[in-house]
């Protein structure tokens, strides 16, 4: 059998009762930590531009637009819910596919589900199978899909699951779910040298919009091949660049491997590139051991396990979207401020004297010997704080690399998510989608909880 159609029974054939407890549970956090994301993204200037757009095209109202109070077409609300979710670059990530992705999945499976009438469960499980297919096909594809090729990972590989949750929640048969995939495959895209602007959310939106339309074309007789992604001129091949990749890899994967633990689900602490925290990490233990000002710093050195540039390509950011992608802007706000918030990322804050002041006294670099080497090879990040006073303060932080959720408690994304609820809900609300979140599994119908998620 071939790779699609090996997916596509994996997607019809598996349920919430083959996932372990753990897997589950990690789900619903990251769900739960997407739509406070979205729900803090609806505020940011990229969602008035996209909400002005979609309004304008006067789509029949089936589905919610989180945090922004109107309804559109599901495939419209599921390209402004995943932009939203990804606004703030404070959405989740996983290790085996490097990418962002709940943000590719649930801000596309919610609006259809709210259309379809499915229940919490099935929301779930559709969230669930796309994790696992896109990171099947992530963990066999070419390494240079996600360091040299300018891919940016979160879009080709979210489509694909976007489309395999959008499969399972029409109820696709296996033939319409292979098609649905291989549509899917054919408009998968994202550009890492968008960075920094409104079109890196974009990708995640685009990737749900693309998955959502893939399923519901198929199901209205649209039809595509069954071979699309392992095909000679397929999906694998093309985005590896035409070499490194193994498709009976991913589709031996499917069913025996659960990527929700095995991958796990890292929760982020701070709005902007993953890229960062993990100096950030190590940044914050230096100053609680040994504070230091800004004007004590001689030059600061930091040791990554990536290629430089690599997603951190703002070296000398101009506004607040590039700060988000400049280790030495986020480096600098901690030292200044003493901690990474929302209100870093303003346009005033990257360009205030003492931030341009110190950036260019802060270095990044990969650790020697490591150079060409594909990206989190070590997994961990080192930085060096050399003072003008003559001593050098070193700190390592790495990364976690266990479990299904990693780095935070459920309590942690909770309160997460009230933080971020915060602008575009009353507290009630907020209150009230949370509870429904935590217990999703037994939720009924999805509407009252889109409902309550659009502000």
């Amino acid at each position: 059998m071939n790779l699609t159609s090996r997916i596509a029974e994996y997607i019809t054939d598996t349920g919430l009762e083959d996932f372990p407890p753990d897997a589950i549970d990690a789900a619903k956090a990251a769900i739960t930590d997407c739509l406070g994301c979205a729900l803090a993204g609806s505020r940011e200037p990229l969602a008035d531009v996209l909400s002005g757009y979609i309004q304008g095209l006067g789509a029949a109202p089936a589905a919610t637009v989180i945090g922004r109070g109107f309804k559109t077409s599901s495939p419209d609300a599921a390209l402004i819910n995943g932009a939203l979710s990804h606004a703030l670059d404070y959405d989740d990530v996983t290790f085996i596919t490097k990418t962002h992705p709940s943000a590719a999945l649930i801000p596309g499976a919610l609006p259809l589900a709210e259309e379809t009438g499915a229940t919490g469960g099935e929301l779930l499980l559709a969230y669930l199978l796309g994790f696992e297919v896109a990171c099947a096909i992530g963990d066999a594809i070419s390494p240079a899909y996600f360091d040299d090729l300018g891919w940016h990972p979160t879009g080709p590989l979210g489509a694909l699951g976007a489309a395999a949750a959008a499969a399972r929640l029409l109820r696709l048969n296996p033939q319409q779910t292979a098609m649905a995939l291989s549509l899917a495959a054919s408009q998968a895209s994202g550009l890492r040298q968008n960075f920094g602007t409104m079109t890196k959310p974009y990708h995640a939106g685009a990737a749900c919009r693309v998955g959502v339309n893939a399923a519901k074309l198929v199901q209205a007789g649209f039809t595509a091949s069954a071979d699309a992604l392992e095909g000679r001129f397929g999906f694998m091949r093309a985005f590896s660049g035409g070499s490194g990749y193994d498709p009976d890899k991913a589709a031996a994967s499917l069913g025996t491997r659960c990527y929700m633990i095995e991958s796990g689900i890292e929760i982020k602490k701070y709005p902007c590139c993953g890229s960062a925290h993990l100096a950030l990490d190590a940044t914050s233990r230096l100053l609680q051991r040994r504070p230091f000002a800004a004007e004590q710093v001689e030059r600061i050195e930091v040791l990554v396990d990536f290629d430089p540039p690599r997603s951190l390509i703002h070296s000398r950011p101009a506004d607040g979207l590039e700060g988000k992608f400049s280790m030495q802007y986020c480096l600098a706000a901690e030292i200044l401020d003493g901690q990474i918030a929302l209100s870093t990322f303003t346009d005033a804050q990257v360009m205030r004297p003492e931030a341009q002041d110190l950036i260019p006294r802060i270095e990044m670099r990969r650790h020697p010997g490591h150079e060409g080497q594909t990206s989190w090879t070590e997994a961990h990040n080192l930085v060096q704080v050399h003072l003008k006073d003559g001593q050098t303060l070193t700190e390592r932080a790495d990364r976690a690399t266990t479990g299904a959720l990693r780095g935070v408690t459920r309590d942690d994304v909770r309160a997460k998510f009230r933080d971020c609820a915060t602008p575009a809900l009353t507290q009630p609300n907020a209150t009230a989608a949370l509870a429904m979140l935590d217990t999703l599994e037994d939720l009924g119908p999805v509407p009252p909880l889109a409902e309550l998620l659009g502000g």
